[in-house]
C-alpha cells in the first residue's frame, strides 16, 4: 500500500538521487512513495532492515525502473553516520536531495554510546554530521536540495546554556524543543555558509502526524500524545504530514529557494530565536566539535570549519 500522495512524475527524473532517513515509517516512508515518481535512485535509512527491506521491496513492485537501495544507519550514533555516508558515497557520486527525517523524543534521560543525549543526537547532531559528510556529493547536483524535518515545537524552547542536557537538567519537553530548534538554526546557517553554491536548505513543520512516533516511550506515553492532540483535532496522516517535504523536493516554485520554514507549502515565521545568528554559531560549533569533524573532511571543510 503507498501513502497516497498523488505526485506527477519528472520530466528530469532520470539521474536524480534522493536519500531520506527514517524512511520505513510515518512520513518518511510517505515520502519514499511519493517520490518514487521523481528519481532515479532512492536511498532507504532506517534502523530497521526488515521494514527496509518490506519498503523498497513494494517501491520496487510499484516503480520497476526505479533503482530502489535500503542503507542501514542509526542516525543517533556517530559511527554508524559515519558508516552510512561512507556507503552513499560508494553507492553514488551524486546527491540531488537530502531530506533528513529521522527523529524521536525520549521521555526518559538517555544517552548514547558516545555519551551524547539521544534527542539531541538523534534529531540535529546525527543529521549535522550526515549533512557534513555529504556536502561534497550535494555540490555535484546542478541544484540540490537539503530538506531539515523540524517541528512548531521548537518555539517553546529556552536559549540553551549547553545544547547536552544532563541526567540532573533533563527536561523532555525541551529537550525535544530545542532539538527541533537546532534543526531551524541548522538549516538557516547552512544556507548562508552555500548561499553562493547551487545547494539550498530548508526546515519544515510537518504538522501533528497520526503516526508511531514516540512509541519507544511505551504505549501510554505514545497513547497520551495521540489522544491530546486528537481532541484539538490537530492529528493529519503520514501523506499529509509528508506532502510539504515532497514539495519542496521536487517543485520547481521553490527552485533556489533557501533558508526558510515552511508549513503548508508556504514559507512562514519561525520563532525569534531561531534567527539568532549568534546562537547558530554556538550550535554549529559544538556540532563541528561533539562531531569530531575536522579538516579531514575534506574541501567541504571550508563550508564547515566554524
Amino acid at each position: 500500500m503507498t501513502s497516497g500522495i498523488t505526485a506527477t512524475p519528472s520530466a528530469d527524473r532520470a539521474g536524480r538521487v534522493c536519500l531520506i532517513t527514517g524512511a520505513t515509517s510515518g512520513i518518511g516512508r510517505a515520502a519514499a512513495f511519493a517520490l518514487a515518481g521523481h528519481a532515479s535512485c532512492l536511498l532507504l535509512v532506517g534502523r530497521n532492515a526488515n521494514a527496509g527491506r518490506q519498503v523498497g521491496a513494494l517501491l520496487q513492485r510499484k516503480h520497476p525502473s526505479l533503482d530502489v537501495r535500503f542503507m542501514p544507519g542509526d542516525i543517533s550514533s556517530l559511527a554508524a553516520v559515519r558508516q552510512l555516508a561512507n556507503a552513499v558515497k560508494s553507492a553514488t557520486t551524486r546527491l540531488d536531495i537530502l531530506i533528513n527525517n529521522a527523529g524521536a523524543r525520549f521521555d526518559v534521560f538517555s544517552q548514547t554510546p558516545e555519551g551524547i543525549e539521544a534527542t539531541f543526537a538523534t534529531n540535529h547532531l546525527g543529521h549535522f554530521l550526515l549533512t557534513a559528510r555529504l556536502t561534497e556529493s550535494l555540490l555535484r547536483s546542478s541544484a540540490a536540495r537539503v530538506i531539515n524535518v523540524s517541528s512548531s515545537a521548537h518555539a517553546a524552547a529556552t536559549r540553551p546554556e549547553n545544547w547536552l542536557m544532563t541526567a540532573e537538567n533533563y527536561d523532555r519537553r525541551q529537550a525535544y524543543a530545542r532539538s527541533k530548534l537546532a534543526n531551524v538554526l541548522f538549516t538557516y546557517e547552512l544556507s548562508r555558509r552555500l548561499a553562493v553554491c547551487a545547494v539550498s536548505a530548508n526546515a519544515v513543520h510537518p504538522g501533528m502526524v497520526f503516526s508511531g512516533f514516540a512509541r519507544n516511550n511505551g504505549w501510554v506515553s505514545w497513547l497520551k500524545h495521540l489522544v491530546s492532540h486528537g481532541l484539538r483535532r490537530e492529528l493529519i496522516s503520514t501523506k499529509h504530514g509528508a506532502d510539504t517535504i515532497v514539495y519542496l523536493a521536487t517543485a520547481p516554485e521553490v527552485a533556489g529557494v533557501t533558508g526558510k520554514y515552511f508549513f503548508k507549502r508556504r514559507a512562514i515565521s519561525s520563532s525569534p530565536l531561531s534567527h539568532d545568528e549568534s546562537l547558530a554559531r554556538e550550535l554549529w560549533s559544538a556540532s563541528i566539535r561533539l562531531g569530531g569533524l575536522d579538516t579531514s573532511l575534506g574541501p567541504a571543510w571550508n563550508d564547515f570549519t566554524p
